[in-house]
């Protein structure tokens, strides 16, 4: 009897131990580690999160590859370029956000870069250099002027040598640090007709990212000087505490919800601007945790115009965290919603005027007739890969990635990639460009991304996924332990049964035995 008893206690306490294990598995527990995750990644002030983003406590990388030409003569009289990519010229960047102000559950702050050349990362390669390129500033302002000006350009040919001085021809032999950071002169000594044709260009280039008015009213024309020490227009982003899903989300850019350089769609309602104005995700800094990997994910880069859609492309790892690795492929410049067709960009494209797959117009963006698409024209349109020698892309090298811990969403690693092009082309009047076939020219391909050093891989291996982990190891085993009970309560009522049948059976004999 006292078996009996015993083991129905045990059965029952196992049961019970075992809803109580698989509630607080299940239900409870995870509950409580989400909370810890969520109250880790809001913006709060005084936290490490909030040191962090306002400052990233490490540099990120900044890559620079230049297209040389290596037949410049040729391509002038009408050849194919053939071009060889040299590099990189590496630079660190200090990315800050300053804080302007702070409400209930949205941050103002603008971004900013610091960017300073590392010499030892870059060698053999230095500032110094001297290349061969296709001279951006020459085509952008004549194909500007022929576009605006189009009876005006025989007096513009009169003026090339006051304008571009040393640099008067479609391709020039520069230094590299004048290409980059410190400046190619414009307009310098233009003399009386070119003083004429600078003051259309002045006017011209206040709307041009790339081009800076100096004091004694000459230009300076640089690639990258705008990202250096400048503040940005305003964002505002979700702090994430009120709904930690939303955490880093841009509500807001210089005001605005949409941005303003693509075709508004005719088509839509009053007011309402279409898909390529649109901002949406984060500013690629940070990203919401609990990562959907069902879903697309979006990072607004501004060096651009646009938001990029990355979508889910597998599960992989790094330096022992486990990370969801998103991508933007082959559709991030398939033109197909059309508003990124401005129709402005001269050279080799669609019947519609549009450019072929693989290429995107920036004229809208930086004020000139750059052309962006992936490093080495990869999933470009045939037409622009075959035009260049020298070319070789490459998805493992070229291609934008991010990949995020799934559970924090803070990145591990990532990259963003573009190259900027100018089509090379005869332009109305200009002598120079008649012998020129046109081409989509590469002038240079960026690369800014990073690897989370090994002291933050720590960090979040310790405070963290190690505790994750521990969770996920003692919580089945807590209920093993309790299934365990159970088994063992079963087993003393199997062994309690059976010793009451062999006790009934020998009774049973004992009863039947004949007397004596």
């Amino acid at each position: 009897m006292c078996n009996l008893i015993g083991g129905v206690i045990t059965t029952v306490v196992g049961l019970v131990l075992v809803g109580v294990s698989c509630y607080l598995g299940f239900g409870l527990v995870p509950n409580i580690v989400d909370d810890i995750i969520r109250s880790e990644v809001q913006l709060i002030n005084d936290t490490e999160q909030m040191n962090r983003f306002e400052e990233v406590p490490f540099a990120l990388t900044f890559n620079v590859r230049v297209f040389n030409i290596t037949n410049p003569d040729q391509v002038l009289q009408g050849g194919v370029p053939v071009v060889k990519e040299i590099g990189p010229y590496v630079y660190t960047s200090r990315q800050l956000r300053v804080i302007e102000e702070m409400n209930e559950d949205n941050i103002t702050y603008r971004r900013m870069d610091l960017m300073e050349f590392d010499e030892q990362a870059s060698y053999p390669y230095t500032t110094d250099d001297r290349l061969t390129i296709v001279n951006v500033p020459y085509h952008g302002i004549l194909q500007t002027a022929e576009r605006m000006f189009p009876n005006l350009m025989g007096a513009m040919a009169a003026a090339l040598n006051g304008i571009f001085g040393e640099n008067n021809g479609p391709i020039m032999t520069v230094r590299v640090g004048d290409l980059l950071f410190d400046g190619i002169p414009i307009c310098k000594n233009p003399g009386i007709i070119g003083g004429i044709a600078c003051m259309q260009i002045r006017s011209l280039a206040a709307n041009v990212r790339n081009i800076e008015e100096k004091d004694d009213g000459s230009l300076e024309f640089t690639l990258l000087r705008y990202k250096n020490e400048n503040p940005s227009h305003q964002y505002v982003v979700n702090r994430g505490t009120v709904d930690a899903l939303k955490l880093g989300i841009i509500s807001s850019y210089n005001g605005s919800a949409y941005l303003g350089n693509w075709n508004q769609d005719t088509e839509a309602e009053e007011f309402e601007t279409n898909v390529c104005n649109k901002i949406r995700g984060t500013d690629s800094g940070v990203f919401p945790p609990f990562v959907n990997r069902s879903e697309s994910i979006y990072a607004l880069n501004m060096d651009i115009c646009r938001s990029v859609e990355l979508r889910y492309e597998g599960d992989t790892s790094y330096e022992g965290i486990p990370a969801a690795r998103f991508a933007a492929n082959e559709w991030l410049l398939d033109n197909n919603e059309g508003c990124y067709c401005l129709n402005t960009t001269t050279g080799i494209t669609a019947e519609n005027g549009c450019l072929l797959h693989g290429a995107m117009e920036l004229y809208s963006c930086v004020g000139a007739f750059l052309v962006l698409t992936y490093p080495h024209f990869l999933f470009a349109d045939f037409r622009y890969r075959n035009g260049i020698i020298g070319v070789s892309p490459s998805e493992d090298e070229h291609k934008i990635f991010v990949e995020l811990e799934p559970r924090t969403g803070t990145v591990v690693r990532g990259m963003k990639r573009a190259q900027f092009n100018i089509f090379m082309r005869q332009i109305t009047s200009i002598p120079a460009t008649q012998n020129l076939r046109t081409t989509l020219t590469p002038l240079v391909w960026v690369e800014e991304g990073m690897s989370l050093p090994d002291e933050y891989v720590d960090m979040l291996k310790t405070r963290l996924l190690q505790r994750l982990r521990l969770v996920d190891i003692l919580i089945p085993v807590i209920i093993a332990v309790c299934c365990l009970v159970v088994v063992i309560g079963v087993a003393i009522l199997i062994r309690s049964r059976s010793v009451r049948k062999k006790g009934d059976v020998t009774n049973g004999r004992e009863s039947i035995r004949p007397a004596t």
